[in-house]
Parts: C-alpha cells; sequence; structure tokens
C-alpha cells in the first residue's frame, strides 16, 4: 500500500519488489485499499493481515490467522 517513504508505489517499485523476491503473481498499489478490504472483516484493515484465497479468489480465511493446515487443505 505504500513504499519506505510512506507513498504509493508506482509500477517500477512494484516489478523491482516482485523480481526481488521472485513472485510470479500479479502486484498492484492499493493506495485507497480498495482491493484489500474486499478480504478483510472490517470496514478498516490494520497490517499485517492476512488472508487465503483459493483459486477463483475464493475467499477460505478473511483478514484473520493463517495456518499451516488452512494451507495445506487449500492445496490440490
Amino acid at each position: 500500500m505504500e513504499n519506505y517513504d510512506g507513498e504509493p508505489p508506482n509500477q517500477e517499485e512494484l516489478t523491482e519488489w516482485a523480481d526481488e523476491y521472485g513472485e510470479t503473481f500479479p502486484v498492484l498499489s492499493d493506495v485507497d485499499q480498495e482491493v484489500a478490504l474486499r478480504f478483510a472483516r472490517r470496514e478498516q484493515l490494520s497490517l499485517p493481515s492476512h488472508s487465503l484465497l483459493a483459486p477463483n479468489a475464493v475467499v477460505l480465511v478473511a483478514d484473520g490467522e493463517v495456518e499451516s493446515a488452512d494451507i495445506e487443505a487449500a492445496l490440490p
């Protein structure tokens, strides 16, 4: 949601971050938390926040504790 300067990250920063960590999923700048709040259980998101999504963005755990057993159960 923000970079180390407290500003929304630009596409170059997002790409650099994804490359640094070897991430292959899409990353986006969610300035107004519009996307993140779709997976939250409350109206304001606190960070850090954890959600577990199944294929097709089915929410298995919304803004809560994600245990190893939850992840293993979600794997095909």
